[in-house]
């Protein structure tokens, strides 16, 4: 077999120990991949479990608001319901002091007559 040397003339291997050669180097390179992929994959399963870790503060502070809503619309009913009995109670003094102002008016006439 021919082996030259220099500058211009790779070293020539046999082609069982060239395969090898390849065969190795192409596990060395799926072996990085795979190291790759797995940090790739742990960065991945952190990243999940920190934005999990916010939903459930996030789920918190909602739970917080809809109370608060709820307990607002509570209020909110329980306030129309007294201007509600403020507006007929005053409807109600308005009709009686008519009807007084009424009443007074025909004594007056009574009187004047």
């Amino acid at each position: 077999m021919d082996r030259r040397r220099g500058p211009g003339y790779p070293d020539v291997v046999e082609p069982a120990d060239l395969t090898v050669r390849i065969l190795q180097d192409i596990r060395e390179d799926i072996r990085g991949l795979r190291d790759d992929q797995k940090s790739f994959a742990h960065e991945v399963v952190a990243r999940f479990e920190a934005m999990d870790a916010r939903l459930g503060t996030m789920d918190g502070r909602f739970e917080t608001i809809e109370t608060s809503l709820r307990d607002l619309t509570q209020q909110l009913v329980i306030l129309g319901r007294g201007v509600k009995v403020a507006i007929e109670a005053r409807t109600k003094s308005e009709e009686r002091l008519d009807d007084h102002e009424r009443r007074l008016a025909e004594l007056e006439k009574r009187l004047a007559t």
